[in-house]
């Protein structure tokens, strides 16, 4: 391949704390990305499932996401009529008409207002989100927030990025130009004209933006804020779809010139596979625990392994939920028989749901009270939820310890709340964890905790005394059963994210008093 590395003087070098960010200078062991239950490790797929949201009326649905038939959880909320719905990870952003609505199960279910969204809006999705735009308007939604903004000219694309940051490809004076906004401001921080409108991609956990290279053959990834080129690559022509791998470690690549898919590394832009295409592809849509993803061509869909560019046939239409990738190789598909499953052998077998409703991707968020866990011996998602509104309203917010639903030997109460002298230190359920951040301050650990739970890892705040009575905070991420199992998850966060964890011990036996 001829590849067009930009110079090493634009490299950009991220973190967040002292945390080195994994954005585009992986460790030289950098290995194949994770995918399926390797992606989320220190938690379980039992988390990763589809949301079921009916079309005319009802209740929710939490379905395994390896056994679409299966239903997990059941809603209490009825939520009417919904004309659109849009999966944000851990929550979901239903529509009716103009009105828009946040639905979540966590902590307890809701359907909470959103700002109105114009009739004629359309929504585009991104890793840390997604935006409404509308001419010149941009309504950016995350679980926990939404920003609105307008821009100075047609907007071709928007996404919520980190940092509480809007970016947006625009068409500005020049020609197309990026932007971001900065949390709460009206005017854009940077602007970068790129003389490309499209397609445009957030990667590195909302940190970068790829385009369109501005010659046309090729792609740019730009960093955020500053909207400096970090690397760049050609594929031989100008892109028509592009799509960021689940662990952030792919690029996928449609060309329209030539009708072509190429798969490309993001830590080092090295292309590890291309294939020529009966036509160009219009849409790449990633599964949410990598392996596969889907793609449209206008006429049909495609489903690929997300290390591959050979694309294989998929039955059905194309909607804006489905097909959708599933770990293992297998796509969920809509056909004028109903809901199926598509095997990775070529088999298609019918679920059992139902087909007028939206099949999106979702993140269980639900956390279980340990206080109730003496009395949930099996830990399953219906009895996390019964013994949390039994508890929610007996229990003081401040005095509820949080620990992700799953399996873990002797299990101990644990309390949170602010320093008190002469209380005791917090405890946590026993096992290994793997430690990705220490501070003095709690507020430092917030940005790479969000990244983590994101990416679907069960994370834990420890408060901690040292030798000299100073207040230290530990961000683990656990528990495991065994040191084995924690040193992985260690070793999957310094290759995957660039934070080089350690192990912390918690038990009769463990020391206390280190920070």
């Amino acid at each position: 391949m001829n590849r067009a590395k930009l110079p090493a003087a634009l490299l950009l070098l991220l973190g967040v704390g002292g945390v080195s960010g994994a954005c585009g200078s992986p460790p030289e062991d950098q290995p194949d990305p994770l995918e399926g239950a390797a992606l989320v490790s220190g938690s379980s797929l039992e988390r990763y499932g589809l949301l079921v949201i009916p079309h005319d009326g009802g209740v929710a649905q939490f379905r395994s996401i390896e056994s679409p038939s299966t239903v997990r959880w059941t809603g209490r909320l009825p939520l009417g009529s919904v004309t659109a719905a849009h999966s944000l990870g851990s929550a979901v952003v239903l529509r009716r008409g103009s009105r828009l609505r946040l639905y979540t199960t966590s902590p307890v279910e809701a359907d909470t207002p959103l700002p109105d969204a114009p009739a004629d809006a359309r929504w585009i999705a991104s890793p840390s989100g997604g935006a409404f735009v509308s001419g010149e308007r941009i309504l950016a939604i995350t679980p926990t927030r939404t920003a609105e903004v307008t821009a100075g000219g047609a907007v071709h694309w928007a996404a919520p990025a980190a940092g509480d940051r809007v970016v947006a490809l625009v068409e500005g004076a020049s020609g197309p130009e990026l932007a971001v906004w900065e949390a709460g401001e009206s005017r854009p921080a940077t602007t970068r004209v790129v003389g490309a409108s499209g397609p445009v991609a957030l990667a590195g956990w909302g940190r970068t933006i790829v385009t369109a290279s501005g010659d046309g053959r090729g792609l740019t990834e730009w960093s955020i804020p500053e909207l400096e080129p970090v690397e760049g690559t050609e594929i031989g022509g100008a892109p028509s779809a592009l799509a960021i791998s689940p662990s952030q470690h792919r690029v996928f690549a449609a060309s329209v010139d030539r009708p072509r898919f190429t798969v490309i590394d993001r830590y080092d832009w090295r292309e590890v596979g291309s294939s020529r295409l009966e036509a160009p592809l219009e849409a790449l849509r990633p599964g949410m625990t990598g392996g596969r993803l889907v793609a449209w061509d206008g006429s049909n869909a495609w489903s690929a392994r997300a290390g591959e560019a050979g694309l294989n046939a998929v039955p059905g239409e194309w909607r804006a939920d489905l097909p959708l990738a599933l770990p293992g190789g297998a796509v969920l598909v809509s056909t004028e028989g109903g809901l199926a499953l598509l095997r990775p052998e070529g088999e298609v077998a019918a679920v059992e749901g139902p087909a007028d409703a939206w099949w999106l991707p979702f993140r269980w968020g639900r956390r279980l009270p340990v206080a109730s866990a003496a009395v949930v011996p099996e830990d399953t998602l219906e009895d996390a939820e019964e013994a949390l509104d039994a508890l929610a309203d007996s229990v003081p917010p401040g005095r509820i310890g949080l620990l992700t639903v799953g399996r873990t030997s002797n299990r101990s109460p644990r309390t949170l709340g602010d320093p008190v002298p002469g209380d005791p230190l917090p405890e946590l359920p026993a096992g290994f964890y793997a430690v990705a951040q220490s501070s003095r301050q709690m507020a430092a650990l917030g940005q790479v905790r969000q990244l983590l739970d994101r990416s679907g890892y069960s994370t834990h705040v420890l408060r901690r005394m040292d030798e000299a009575s100073d207040i230290w905070y530990r961000l683990l991420v656990g528990p495991y059963e065994t040191r084995p199992d924690a040193e992985g998850a260690a070793l999957e966060l310094r290759r995957e994210r660039g934070i080089d964890a350690w192990i912390h011990e918690e038990g009769d036996q463990a020391v206390r008093r280190d920070p």
